[in-house]
């Protein structure tokens, strides 16, 4: 969807990290007008204004004024702003889902295994921040309710299921260990992408540090004498 986009570039640990500017905004929208509407366009369309204008300021009227279309396209495609916010989650689920499954695993160690994932995860919505952001937001709204929890038991399949294959090694429920992980991730991913902070490989070793280990196992292992 990005592709031929006037892009502001930030070169981060080897990944681009894509800003939209202004520019941006007026190919996109020329973009709309000249290409097929389809729901993963308007989905896509729906992402960015939330990532960028917030998801309390998001209607399907701007939305669809962003893109160059009539309100009715998007109801056409959608029963409505919930079910196309909603949408707009498994969507991302699914793609961040693609990428989990597509990694060779070919250790044993589980530590090995939930390291690779967590850095494809990582890098991959700091690519992608206006996925990030609108993850972020909906997580914390009152979007997120029990329908739409079950609901990713199919958009994010595989990691799902390797949660619940593995639960017996975390020794806690996998349930805990899905909300620690994602929303800890996702809010040092925007604020990477944000250049609020920094992304090089040491701070990002940092960050897997702090979230493999928690609080008190990193203040260990920099002072092992402190902490009891």
């Amino acid at each position: 969807m990005w592709t031929g986009c006037n892009l502001q570039i930030l070169k981060i640990f080897g990944t681009n990290v894509y800003r939209l500017t202004l520019s941006s905004f007026v190919y996109y929208n020329e973009l709309m007008k000249k290409q097929t509407i389809t729901p993963e366009s308007i989905i896509e369309a729906t992402i960015l204004y939330v990532a960028n204008n917030g998801l309390e300021n998001v209607t399907t009227k701007k939305v669809a004024l962003d893109m160059g279309i009539s309100e009715g396209t998007i109801f056409n495609n959608f029963a409505s702003k919930k079910a196309l916010l909603e949408a707009c989650l498994f969507y991302i689920d699914r793609q961040v889902d693609a990428v989990l499954k597509g990694i060779s695993f070919k250790e044993i160690q589980i530590t090995k295994i939930i390291r690779k994932m967590w850095f494809a995860y990582f890098y991959y919505f700091v690519e992608h921040w206006p996925y990030a952001k609108f993850y972020c937001q909906f997580r914390q709204s009152s979007y997120y309710d029990e329908e739409v929890m079950d609901g990713q038991g199919k958009s994010f399949s595989f990691f799902s299921k390797f949660l619940k294959q593995n639960a017996h090694r975390f020794g806690f429920c996998p349930d805990f260990y899905w909300v620690f992980i994602i929303e800890t991730t996702l809010n040092f991913a925007v604020r990477v992408a944000n250049g609020t902070l920094s992304g090089t490989p040491e701070d990002v070793e940092r960050i897997y540090g702090l979230i493999s280990h928690g609080f008190l196992g990193s203040l260990k292992l920099i002072n092992p004498g402190e902490v009891k």
